[in-house]
């Protein structure tokens, strides 16, 4: 491959300016010139290109959010509009993608292999619900963002004697909820996989001190009717607190910054080595391919983690 183009696309996770840096560190090792794709796929449709070197993205690589900007393009899910991505690829020299984005950009790279483009993708959502990697990019440092929220919270509830409902992110996903729970010491974790009703929170939390920590995955659903019912059971203040976007914000972890680069560079290698239509993840902290058909799958919360957090869950 002489020129690959790179693309983040979705909702933005701290970590995709490590993987576009770590892809051009490869690209120019490789003497393959990398062409950044403006605002996702609306940007290859609209063809904004903009040539990516070292200069242009040194210092990015713990920068949140994305210099090349994303969106959710309506456009690209049309047949019709999908049909021009490939006069647009050859008219622009363009021998390869890299998509950097969450289930939804997973399932564009697909459809774009259909059409015979080469792609390889990167998980870049905080949700951590896609298969055969141990983290997506973002993950981590929006659970630190929550970690951080849900201490301070701590402190009022404990001042106060009150109750507290933390929304936390992560679509269908448990995971974000989860591993605030277990770091905080919460009193209960309400997630998608293992949905507790108000009343069992409640029966919970009356067995605990007069204040109380509940975290409430986004995936559950509204909590306003539970912290209703939580109020009238426990005969105590019970305020819902959403974190919300601050957790895809912000500075990326030392972790995060760490396995987008190389996640970057390894995209950029498995591309230029003929290798096509997987996700790059990550397996005790190495770069692994992922066919796409294992990628878009759930990422399922292991057995030995769902044990752990047994206690919080419920009171059965």
């Amino acid at each position: 491959m002489k020129r690959v183009g790179i693309l983040t696309s979705g909702g933005d996770s701290p970590g995709m300016n490590a993987a576009i840096a770590g892809a051009v560190t490869a690209a120019e090792q490789k003497r393959i010139e990398i062409i950044g794709i403006w605002n996702g796929y609306d940007g290859l449709l609209d063809e904004q290109f903009l040539p990516l070197s070292s200069s242009r993205v040194r210092g990015i690589n713990s920068l949140g959010g994305t210099i090349l900007g994303t969106s959710r393009s309506e456009r690209f899910m049309l047949p019709e509009w999908r049909r021009r991505v490939p006069d647009t690829m050859a008219s622009t020299g363009l021998d390869g993608l890299i998509i950097v984005g969450g289930n939804g950009s997973l399932k564009g790279a697909v459809a774009l292999e259909q059409a015979g483009i080469p792609t390889v993708g990167i998980p870049g959502t905080i949700d951590n619900d896609l298969g055969g990697t141990d983290f997506t990019l973002g993950f981590v440092t929006a659970a630190e963002t929550a970690v951080k929220a849900v201490r301070r919270l701590t402190d009022v509830a404990l001042s106060e004697k009150g109750v507290f409902v933390v929304e936390v992110m992560g679509r269908n996903s448990g995971y974000i909820a989860m591993f605030v729970g277990l770091a905080t010491g919460a009193d209960f974790v309400n997630i998608p996989e293992a949905p507790s009703t108000p009343q069992e929170i409640a029966l919970k939390l009356s067995q605990s001190e007069e204040s109380a920590i509940v975290i409430w995955a986004e995936g559950c659903g509204d909590p306003s009717a539970a912290a209703e019912t939580l109020k009238a059971a426990l005969h105590r203040d019970v305020e819902i607190s959403r974190i919300g976007y601050l957790q895809r914000g912000g500075t990326a972890s030392t972790l995060d910054s760490f396995i987008g680069f190389g996640m970057g560079a390894a995209a950029l290698n498995a591309l230029s080595e003929g290798r096509r239509s997987v996700m790059i993840g990550v397996r005790n902290l190495q770069p692994v391919e992922v066919p796409y058909e294992v990628a878009v799958q759930t990422n399922p919360i292991p057995p030995y983690l769902q044990q752990i957090l047994l206690p919080l869950l419920n009171t059965r």
